[in-house]
């Protein structure tokens, strides 16, 4: 699953290039799964999908050709329509392989515990010859999505797979992961976790699932003993990929040994992904060494882990280093503007108003002179959200923020003035003035609601709803039927945000539940099959950015949908000169709102769209959005393996050359051009 080889000759297998056989084994062509663009029944299934016809797409599901049994259920993996799972069950036991793929990854992706024993009941125990290991893994997968923590226990006290199972391996540590990204965990699924990670003759697809795991399920943290263990498998690894995810559930292990191993190689570590993610895995350990250690990498060649380590002390700073981390970037000029305001956050978050003010002052003063010398909205955006480590700024957020001429830094000001609503500290600031600067920053918010921006509008939902600031108490009826007409003026799709974000705060100032449903968006955008069919095999997109070239391929067998609204956009111009508004070290760059500060799309969505490929590696192309079939516009690249995207947000494509050049994009680089080569 992990191997780009494997995911491509999958993708030759479906479109029908190597499905010959010899003549006396000739398989009938109603027997092969032959996934043609050009062919209008093929079409037909994935018009379906795109329009959510799950009855016309259950009737399909028994279809005498293995091609529309196929397409059917995969459909139902980005559906999601619990009532396909009686009749996807029969396909479990289909003539046909990769019909039965299909099936038992759809039920995997429904999610629902009715599918879990008919899953365990067409696990191939008979495999003797491993003829079937695609297919168990798939049905391992999938159980991890939908199963029991008693199932969860079977399937990690399997210990018979042999180094050579590569994709049973996969299968059962995925199982284990999915597991533990819903929160059901057992210590014997630990520990199958730990000793796959410290064995390097298993896999290693199967060592960066396991390593994904302890990074990232919940209530999951290494003992000593174990961190020993994932040191030893840290150090041995050559695959930074691996490394990454150690360091993060080294982070966690929180023991004597975790903490031996992550001091130790932070100062040797060449990957600056592996550096980002040891600098976040110190949080929590002592802080004068913490302190040490990360410090020399505020001045990091690349600026990715700059960041990390100047927000490392946003977030982990200490009022006795209060004056320590502004002085840095006084006396650093060099420092890029991210780092530096960041660091100058750190220092006006933790140094105290109250003993040191005169310092405090200062600190505002110097972030007050970013704001008005900068040309960058992106830098006065960040500036804007510094200032809100003291709360007290916010008047001049509001007024700032509220008279610029960029949309990115009117958002961020809404942002801000929500991070001040929602402090656990809100009364202990502001004191007896509390009750007066409640007051004004409701009427800020409202003046927001009244603007009609859709962009402000969406963030700041969360500001009505702060639980210290009790706003339901307060509010009269002409306030909420502010709030409604502001709702009734937005268009969907393209808002669908900013309704959301009105309906959730109408839910909590009203007692009326319903107010919280999500808006319903209409199908409105049909795949444009004329344009998925100008591609072939050797078709690239091409971005083109001041930073140098990156070339994609895309992949219309899973999102064909996708792939077609991507190549129209590109075509049209309408990519060229967005910035990118979202820049996330070493997970993922995201570009291509017309707005540029994340809320913007344009006046349709197209839907999700999950086929059989995974985040399993660098440079995966995937579609932004807001919730199932929201997609529109904005697509981001992940900068390394993000298992938990898998199954949620739509896989159109992969970069295959000027992966140098995403790891060098930062927020407000801009696509100069898309070029379909």
């Amino acid at each position: 699953m992990r191997s780009n080889s494997a995911l491509y000759l999958l993708l030759l297998v479906l479109t029908g290039l190597a499905a010959c056989v010899p003549p006396e084994r000739k398989v009938p062509a109603n027997q092969l799964v032959n996934l043609d663009l050009a062919n209008k029944d093929v079409q037909h299934l994935y018009n379906l999908r795109d329009q959510g016809r799950t009855d016309s797409l259950v009737r399909y599901l028994s279809h005498k050709a293995a091609t529309m049994r196929y397409l059917a259920a995969m459909a139902f993996a980005s559906v999601r329509d619990s009532n396909a799972i009686e009749p996807l069950v029969p396909l479990l036991k289909d003539t046909v392989e990769e019909v039965r793929i299909a099936a038992a990854f759809a039920l995997g992706q429904i999610g629902s515990p009715r599918a879990e024993q008919p899953l365990l009941d067409a696990f191939r125990r008979d495999d003797s010859l491993s003829q079937h290991q695609r297919f168990n893994a798939i049905v391992l997968e999938a159980v991890g999505k939908c199963g029991s923590l008693e199932r969860l226990k079977q399937i990690a006290s399997v210990s018979t797979y042999y180094p050579s199972d590569t994709l049973l391996l996969e299968g059962q540590c995925r199982a284990i992961y999915r597991f533990g990204l819903r929160k059901i965990t057992d210590t014997t699924g630990t520990a199958r976790m730990v000793d796959y990670v410290f064995n390097e003759d298993i896999p290693a697809s199967a060592r960066l699932m396991a390593a994904h795991y302890l990074a990232r399920a919940p209530d999951v943290a290494p003992d000593s003993a174990q961190a020993v263990q994932l040191a030893a498998a840290f150090v041995r690894s050559g695959d930074p990929d691996i490394r990454m995810a150690l360091a993060r559930a080294l982070g966690k292990s929180k023991t004597g040994p975790a903490f031996a191993i992550l001091s130790k190689v932070i100062k040797t570590e060449q990957d600056w992904r592996v550096k980002c993610d040891l600098i976040n895995a110190l949080e929590g350990f002592e802080p004068d060494t913490v302190r040490a250690l990360v410090s020399p990498f505020f001045q990091d060649v690349n600026p990715h882990v700059a960041h990390t380590a100047a927000n490392f002390f946003v977030k982990n700073g200490r009022r006795e280093d209060g004056d320590y981390y502004w002085r840095i970037a006084r006396d650093n000029p060099e420092l890029d503007w991210a780092t530096k305001i960041s660091l100058y956050r750190a220092s006006y978050k933790w140094m105290s108003g109250r003993t040191e003010p005169e310092k405090k002052e200062y600190l505002n003063y110097r972030l007050r002179d970013f704001f008005l010398k900068s040309n960058n909205p992106y830098e006065r955006a960040a500036v804007l959200s510094a200032l809100t480590e003291f709360a007290w700024q916010f008047r001049w957020i509001y007024d700032k923020g509220m008279q610029d001429t960029s949309l990115v830094v009117k958002t961020a000001a809404a942002e801000a003035l929500v991070q001040i609503c929602t402090r656990d500290d809100f009364y202990y600031i502001f004191g007896e003035k509390g009750r007066s600067v409640r007051r004004e920053l409701f009427l800020y918010l409202m003046e927001i609601v009244k603007s009609g921006d859709a962009g402000m509008i969406a963030a700041i939902a969360d500001g009505f709803c702060a639980p210290a600031l009790n706003y339901k108490s307060t509010v009269d009826s002409s306030d909420l039927n502010t709030l409604n007409r502001a709702l009734k003026q937005l268009q969907i799709p393209r808002d669908y945000e900013a309704a959301q974000a009105l309906k959730k705060a109408l839910g909590c100032l009203s007692d009326d539940q319903q107010a919280t449903a999500p808006p319903k968006i209409p199908y409105n955008h049909p795949i444009d099959w004329k344009q998925v069919n100008k591609l072939n095999q050797t078709m690239r997109v091409e971005l083109q950015t001041p930073k140098g070239k990156i070339s994609l391929q895309l992949f219309p067998v899973w999102a064909p949908g996708s792939v077609a609204n991507f190549l129209n956009l590109a075509e049209s111009g309408f990519y060229n000169g967005k910035r990118f508004h979202r820049v996330v070290p070493n997970f993922v760059v995201q570009a291509g709102c017309p707005r540029g500060d994340g809320y913007g799309a344009l006046d349709y969505s197209i839907r999700t769209e999950i086929g059989l490929a995974w985040y399993d590696d660098e440079g995966y192309l995937g579609m932004a959005s807001a919730g199932p079939d929201t997609e529109g516009t904005q697509f981001f690249i992940t900068h390394s393996p993000t298992p938990h995207l898998d199954g949620r947000y739509t896989i159109f494509g992969k970069v295959t050359q000027g992966m140098d050049v995403v790891h060098k994009l930062q927020v407000g680089d801009t696509i100069t051009k898309v070029v379909v080569q």
